[in-house]
Formats: structure tokens, sequence, C-alpha cells
């Protein structure tokens, strides 16, 4: 599993498995958080359009679900975007290292970014909105923190080591945080934010086409 693939993740019924094309046409040394955000991204799609709505009881106090479902959803999307821009193979060794640490600044970027614009807004107004904010922000965070380890290591690397691709293989592992994101992704109350969010949509749309 890549660096980047930072949740092992279990794909929703109805997600979409990569193919030839796309995320699929990625090797396994460049795709940078692409295929989990992308499985990530279609379970929360399946959220949005299980046809479940949130109790009519009184809104919590919090930020607007919307808003705050649009910036979590514009932070994966910033990530599969950076995978994308780093799917043409490398022609060298060193080449290869050059792309994969682009690569891990701009999705540790975005990670820590999203992070940072979850804690200022504030938890969303839903039932146990605080508890899908730790999440979140959590599961942010920790991919960020990952990423930035795995890059100093990566960076370290001589890339004319005849062992270079053992070595490197050997800092493409990532941790599960696939449990930190399931409150998140089966919340209830979250998916009729994610339906109206312009970024949630755009994310659709973007994984659809990967």
């Amino acid at each position: 599993m890549d660096f980047c693939e930072l949740c092992h993740h279990p794909r929703s019924p109805g997600a979409h498995q990569p193919t030839g094309s796309g995320v699929g046409e990625l090797s396994s040394r460049r795709r940078i958080g692409v295929a989990v955000v992308l499985g990530l991204g279609l379970a929360l799609g399946g959220c949005g359009s299980s046809g479940t709505t949130a109790k009519p009881a009184a809104t919590p106090r919090g930020a607007d679900p919307v808003a705050w479902m649009g910036v979590f959803c514009q932070g994966l999307g910033q990530v599969i975007d950076a995978g994308a821009a780093a799917a043409k193979p490398p022609s060298t060794p060193q080449g290869e290292k050059d792309a994969l640490l682009t690569l891990a600044d701009t999705t540790q970027q975005a990670f820590t970014t999203t992070a940072h614009k979850l804690t200022e807004l504030g938890a969303p107004g839903i039932t146990d909105g605080k508890q899908a904010q730790d999440n979140a922000v959590g599961f942010f965070t920790t991919a960020a923190n990952a990423v930035a380890d795995r890059r100093a290591k990566l960076a370290s690397l001589d890339p004319d080591d005849p062992n270079f691709e053992q070595k490197k293989a050997e800092q493409l592992t990532g941790p599960d945080l696939g449990s930190q994101v399931q409150g998140l992704i089966g919340n209830n109350e979250l998916a009729p934010a994610f339906s109206k969010a312009p970024q949630c949509q755009q994310l659709g749309t973007t994984a659809g086409h990967r």
C-alpha cells in the first residue's frame, strides 16, 4: 500500500473500482492518496444519494453543515487533483523521487490546510457535531503527519543507489485511518449537507472522471 494510501478504507457496496484508466493507470509508486480519497469521496457520495434525511428536530448550534461539508470535500478534492497531476510516469529514478516529493508536499499541504479550516469553522451544527469535528480534523491532521514522515524518509534516499526501488518501497506504507472517518461518512445528518455543498458535488464529478 502506498504511503499516501493513508487509510485502508473499506469501500461502500456501490463504490466504483478503479479500472485500466484514471487512477488505475497510476503506478503503485505514484498514487499518493488518490485511490483512498477516491474511495472515500464515492462513499460520501453514496451517503448523499441514499435518500436519508435528518430528523426534523431543533437545529443544534454550530457551523453551517453545508459549509463545513464543503471544506471537507474541498480538501479531498485537492488531494485527488494532486495525484492526477503526477500521473505521468517519470523517466528516471531522480525524476521519480522528485515527483514523489512534490506530490507529498502538495498532499500534505492540502491535509494541513483542511484541518486548519475545519478548526477555524468549528463543529457542524448537527447532533454530536463535536464528534464529527474531532473525527474529521483528526483524519486530516494524522494524514498530514503521516505524509510528512514518509516524505522525510523518501528525501533521504539516493536515486543512484542500486537498491533505490527496494528502499523506496519500504517507505511507501501508511497507517490505517479508516476507523477515523467511519463515523463521518455514516452520519445521516451530514448526508443532506454533502448533497448540497458545491465542493462535494464537484468531488463526485471529479471522482467519476478519474
